[in-house]
This record gives structure tokens, C-alpha cells and sequence, in this order.
């Protein structure tokens, strides 16, 4: 372990002395957070990898887990394609201990983090992608406790004030400069766009979109529906979106945003869940509603949220009953509704010794179910339904109070502050932390921070049981500590970082067999799981010629596990080298390509479900490329995925696509 770290240390020296020597600037693709930049991390000097809508338009991606897994540090491991069902982990965190955030309201699912990419709206919706790594639990509370993801939309229409509160992303070249200028300047502003795609395994997608403002008020909306005869037996889908949002610019009264959205969800989930039985399906309808509200008043920044998200999830682990006469314990569908309500208040000002933030978010969760929870006196009826009933239920509510404060003096930045988090279930917890960076010139930083955190176990976690699992309901919180050190530089048309962590993990919670005589998994309090890895990211932007940017990123991860089982199902089950590289070129006139190649060697092994023997993970290679035809008015794009065809299995032997492709028209109206 000391000689890996002392590794990784001399690897970050020696990344930091080569970036010195670089004459050229570079366009970093991250940015310093503020209030006024970002919902993702308010005032406190940590920074956050962004992904904006001009990237994400080049790249041969479909939907938001497609796009994150270019990123160094974060592991998609795919229950599907197409956005159907995917679990994140950042820097070898679980899928549950990731924060998602939808224009800085958070969405994150308490019943399971399988449902937190239940998002109900398509990629080509997203102006910008907002990544933190490491935790943030001491501003945004528990679960903030490997990552955090802010998905931004409307920002190409947002209603701003000239030089206040404007959008800013990683590219400032003079040309996004002056359209961000005229932006603000325009007294008006409307589109309308409709994509249509069609592609391998009778795959169809549809969607219009539009949006409208001047300096007042501004609204946006969307419909997609997409779908599939899947590309292996039942692993076919049907997914609509819905959603809507406004901006108004009260003047004196501040700014307010109002969002609401849908979603729809049926897909066949092959072995998602347990291989034994691969005829799973499932159900979900997603259903969510936010107001925010901010203001400025000389160097006081106020802003207030209040949100509410509904999930329904009908889970059938033998599609409409078929062969599940055999098996004569199961005797009906899995049916849950977990109903989230929650508000937040922050207030952040400069004064004499800095910029002091105290904010207060109070958010209560609830599940019915016929699995999770704890017995109701009085069964409910599910909704959707006939003749069914929800037995079990469970309720907590969550406060956390924070309170951060920042110090910038000449080249220095220090920041740092605690929060104070309850749940009556898991009794009171603190986090705290404290971040550093210092500039050793305009364009060159280096930083270092700690950072605590804790995650709560999930509704899930607690309480399921099944054919293959068996709850815990005695489970602790699980706990965390954090420290990073980087350099980071900007400067023309080079961008690039390196950073190492270190993370304690305690009471880390994962589904595991302890020994050869378990028949299921089931949860348990890990004695502790340390994890300790590096990321490293280069971009170089050419303005004119054939190549336009060629892009590096190299992940390295190992943990260090005090504990003894058998079989883990995720928590020991982690991404151990990840590397990709990107290119995006010109072709001919306004046709260009990009292209992604991805090397993933994953550490653990598996039972087959064939042999019934251990099989370790084979590294494996992806390739993917767009090619695109772009004019103001349309866009012809033609998507190839896994170019090479190359052979790829995930949890457990769960066999994804060879290669496919899409292709697709966008029509724009301005």
C-alpha cells in the first residue's frame, strides 16, 4: 500500500512539473464553483469537471450514462442500453452513495440507487453536466458521499441579467464568449427543435423540443419516446419523457424557476437483477415537481428550494407470471412508491474576512411497498393496479444544517465548514472539511483537501428480501474520509489535470456471501473498505485544421478491503484501469467524426452462471464513432457503437450489445 501510494504521489509530482514546463495556455474543462456560476457546490472553492451541451453534442453517446462513462473516476456499469437502467460509481463508491441533482434540486432515489438515472429527460435536453468528485456531504448532506452530478438544463434560454448570474462553462473562446454576450443582450429568443433516430434491434426514437424567452421570462419543454426489441431475448423497452420549465425575473423580488416533469418506463430486465432468472421485467413511472428561488442584494446571495419526487416501481421477477408456476413461493409482483418531499434555504455573503454560507435542508422520505418497510395496520391500494396492496411502510426525515466559510488571500484559497446531519433511525452525524489550493501562476493551480461524509442505507438495504437476497434492518450508517491532492491547469489551447485520493471507508455496506453454505446475499456492515486512486485528464483544442481536440483521461483505482467473504455483489467489485481516448476531426466541409476508444479492466470475479465456477473479469476494449453533417437549420448524424464488435459482460455474466447503429436527423427552427 506504501509503495502504491508513494507511486501515485511521484506520478502527481511529476505530471505537475511537466505542466510548468508548458509555454502554451489551456481551456480547462472545469470551473472554480460560486453561487453564481453553479447549483452544484455553493461558495466553497472546490472544482467540478463539466461536460457542456456543445461537447455533448459531438460525441457518439445516447444518453446520460453513455456520456459519464468518458469520465475519468466514474464506472457505468450498463443494466441495458439506451438509458434503460444504469448504476454510477465514482471513484469506487457504490451506485448508492452518489448524489444526483436535477438544476440543483436533488432526485436521489432512498429505495435503491438503481433508480437514480430514472431522469426524465433525454441527453440532447442537457446544456451542461456538473461532476464532484469526492464528498460534499458537509454543504449537500448525506448520501453526498463519493460524488455528486448536477444535471443543468435550459441554460441556452435562461433568463439572466447582463454581467449578473451568467452561465459560465469551461469553453471561453472569443466566439462562446460573444454568443454568451449576445445572449444576455437579446430582447428575445425562441426554437424549436425535432430529432428523429432509427437503429439496430428495431430501435426508434422521437422527440421535439422548444423553448422561449426575452428578459423577463423564459420557458422550456420537451417529448421523447423512444424503444426497442432489445438486442438479446427480453431486454426490450418502451420510455417517455415529459418536461417542462420556466424562468421569471422578478427584478427586486429576485429570480424564480419552476420545473415539473414524467416519465414512463417498461423494459425487459434479462438477468438485471440475478441470472437465475432472466425473464425480469419492470415498470416505473417517475413523477417530479421543484421551485427554486434566488437573489442578490449587494454581497448577500439568498436562495430557497422546495421539491417533491414520486417513483412507482412494479417489479416482476417472472414477466406476466410466465414459469412462475414452478417455483411455488412466488406469488405475486413486487410493488413500491417511494414519495420524497423537501426544501432547502441558503444565505451566503462576503464580508471583511471572506464569504461566510449557512444554509438549512430538511427532506422527508416515504415508501409503501409489498416487500420493504415495516407492516402496516391498514394494507393501501397501489395505484395503477388492480387488486393489489400495499402491507409495508417506512418514513424518516432528514435535517442537516451547514455552515461554510471562505478565505482568499493573494495566490491562496482556503475554505472549510461542518454539518450537522439527523435522522431520528440513525441518530446525529457531523461532517466537516476543509480545501486548499494555491496558484502558482494565472493558469496553474495545485489544491488539497479532506473532506468527511456519510451515507444512509437505502429502503433496500434495510428491508428486501428475495430469491437471491436477504435485508439487514439492523444496518449503520456507513462513513467515510477523504483526502485529495492535484494540480490543475488552464491555459489556451491545453487542458489538464492530475489528482490522487485516499478514502477510509467504514461501515461501508454491500450484498455479500460469507462463506460456500450462503444461498443469498445479504447486507452487512463491511469492517472497512479503503479505496486509494488516481485520475488524470489532457485536452488539446486546435481552433482550425483537420484535428479539432484530442482528449486523454486515465483512471487507477485499487481498494484495500479488511474483510473476508465469499462473493461481493458491489462495493469489492470495482473498475481497476479505465482509459479512453477521444478524437474529433474534420472530414469535409461541415461533416466531422469523433471518435472514443476505451480500454476497462475490471478487478473481482464472478460465479458464472453456466460452469457455476468463479470467473474472473477479462479487460476489454470499446470503440465508438460519430459521424455528423451539421448546418444552422439540421443535423444528420450516424452513430457506430462497439465498433469492433468486441465481447463485453457485466455483473455477473450479463452479456451486452455487439455492435449497432444508430442514425438520426435534427431539425431546428430559430
Amino acid at each position: 500500500m506504501k509503495k502504491s501510494f508513494a507511486f501515485l504521489l511521484i506520478l502527481l509530482s511529476s505530471f505537475t512539473v511537466f505542466s510548468q514546463s508548458k509555454e502554451q495556455s489551456v481551456h480547462l474543462n472545469e470551473i472554480e464553483v460560486s453561487a453564481e456560476k453553479t447549483n452544484l457546490y455553493t461558495g466553497i472553492s472546490r472544482v467540478v469537471t463539466v461536460i457542456d451541451q456543445q461537447e455533448i453534442q459531438k460525441m457518439p453517446v445516447k444518453s446520460i450514462d453513455e456520456l459519464l462513462d468518458n469520465v475519468a473516476g466514474i464506472d457505468v456499469r450498463q443494466r441495458g442500453v439506451n438509458g434503460v437502467q444504469a448504476d454510477i460509481s465514482i471513484r469506487g463508491g457504490s451506485f448508492d452513495q452518489i448524489l444526483i441533482l436535477l438544476n440543483g434540486i436533488n432526485i436521489t432515489d432512498p429505495q435503491t440507487g438503481h433508480y437514480n438515472l430514472d431522469i426524465p429527460l433525454e441527453l440532447s435536453d442537457v446544456s451542461r453536466i456538473e461532476i464532484l468528485q469526492g464528498s460534499a456531504a458537509r454543504v449537500l448532506g448525506p448520501n453526498a458521499f463519493s460524488g455528486v452530478i448536477n444535471i443543468v438544463t435550459g441554460e441556452r434560454h435562461s433568463v439572466t441579467e447582463p454581467g449578473k448570474n451568467a452561465p459560465e462553462t469551461w469553453i471561453n473562446d472569443s466566439d462562446d464568449k460573444e454568443k454568451r454576450r449576445n445572449l444576455t443582450e437579446k430582447t428575445s429568443d425562441y426554437s424549436i427543435t425535432s430529432q428523429h433516430a432509427v437503429g439496430s434491434y428495431g430501435y426508434l426514437s422521437q422527440s421535439i423540443s422548444g423553448n422561449y424567452g426575452d428578459k423577463k421570462w423564459s420557458i422550456f419543454g420537451s417529448a421523447v419516446t423512444k424503444k426497442s426489441d432489445g438486442y438479446i431475448d427480453n431486454t426490450d423497452f418502451d420510455i417517455s419523457n415529459i418536461y417542462l420549465q420556466s424562468r421569471i425575473n422578478a427584478g427586486n423580488a429576485g429570480i424564480i424557476e419552476v420545473q415539473t416533469a414524467v416519465q414512463l418506463k417498461s423494459f425487459g430486465s434479462n438477468g438485471f437483477y440475478s441470472l437465475v432468472y432472466p425473464n425480469q421485467f419492470e415498470h416505473t413511472k417517475t413523477f417530479l415537481a421543484s421551485i427554486s428561488w434566488n437573489r442578490q442584494i449587494g454581497a448577500v446571495y439568498l436562495s430557497a428550494q422546495g421539491y417533491w419526487r414520486e417513483h412507482h416501481d412494479r417489479f416482476e421477477l417472472f414477466r406476466d407470471m410466465e414459469g412462475a408456476e414452478k417455483f411455488t413461493w412466488y406469488t405475486g409482483h413486487n410493488f413500491h412508491l417511494t414519495d420524497i418531499t423537501g426544501g432547502k434555504i441558503t444565505g451566503s455573503s462576503v464580508w471583511a474576512i471572506g464569504k461566510t454560507t449557512l444554509g438549512v435542508d430538511i427532506r422527508n422520505e416515504h415508501i409503501f411497498s409489498n416487500v420493504l418497510g415495516v407492516k402496516m395496520e391498514t394494507p393501501k391500494p397501489v395505484p395503477f393496479e388492480k387488486n393489489k396492496k400495499y402491507t409495508f411502510e417506512d418514513n424518516r426525515l432528514i435535517t442537516n444544517i451547514f455552515l461554510d466559510h471562505l478565505i482568499r488571500m493573494d495566490k491562496w484559497t482556503f475554505s472549510g465548514g461542518a454539518a450537522l446531519s439527523h435522522a431520528k433511525q440513525f441518530d446525529t452525524h457531523v461532517n466537516g472539511g476543509a480545501n486548499i489550493h494555491y496558484s502558482l501562476s494565472k493558469d496553474i493551480r495545485i489544491y488539497a483537501s479532506a473532506n468527511s461524509a456519510v451515507r444512509l442505507p437505502t429502503f433496500t438495504d434495510l428491508y428486501y428480501k428475495g430469491a437471491q437476497q436477504i435485508a439487514n434492518p439492523n444496518l449503520r450508517p456507513e462513513k467515510s474520509q477523504t483526502y485529495e491532492l492535484g494540480s490543475k491547469i488552464n491555459s489556451g489551447n491545453l487542458t489538464a489535470s492530475a489528482s490522487v485520493y485516499y478514502r477510509l471507508g467504514r461501515d461501508v455496506i454491500d450484498w455479500v456471501k460469507r462463506d460456500s453454505t450462503d444461498k443469498k446475499y445479504v447486507s452487512l456492515n463491511l469492517t472497512s473498505v479503503n479505496a486509494l486512486g488516481t485520475d488524470l485528464n489532457a485536452q488539446y483544442r486546435l481552433k482550425n485544421g483537420f484535428i479539432r481536440s484530442v482528449t486523454l483521461t486515465y483512471s487507477y483505482l485499487h481498494l484495500y478491503k479488511d474483510v473476508d467473504v465469499l462473493e461481493s455483489k458491489y462495493a469489492l467489485d470495482y473498475l481497476k484501469h479505465k482509459l479512453v481516448a477521444g478524437l474529433q476531426h474534420s472530414i469535409y466541409s461541415r461533416l466531422s467524426a469523433s471518435w472514443n476508444v476505451g480500454y476497462f479492466d475490471r478487478s473481482g470475479d464472478y460465479i458464472d452462471f453456466v460452469s457455476k465456477q468463479k470467473t474472473a473479469y477479462k479487460p476489454y476494449y470499446l470503440a465508438d464513432v460519430r459521424f455528423i453533417w451539421k448546418t444552422p437549420a439540421i443535423d444528420i448524424y450516424a452513430d457506430i457503437y462497439n465498433l469492433t464488435n468486441q465481447p463485453q459482460v457485466d455483473f455477473g455474466g450479463l452479456s451486452l450489445p455487439g455492435r449497432n447503429i444508430v442514425a438520426g436527423v435534427k431539425f431546428r427552427v430559430m
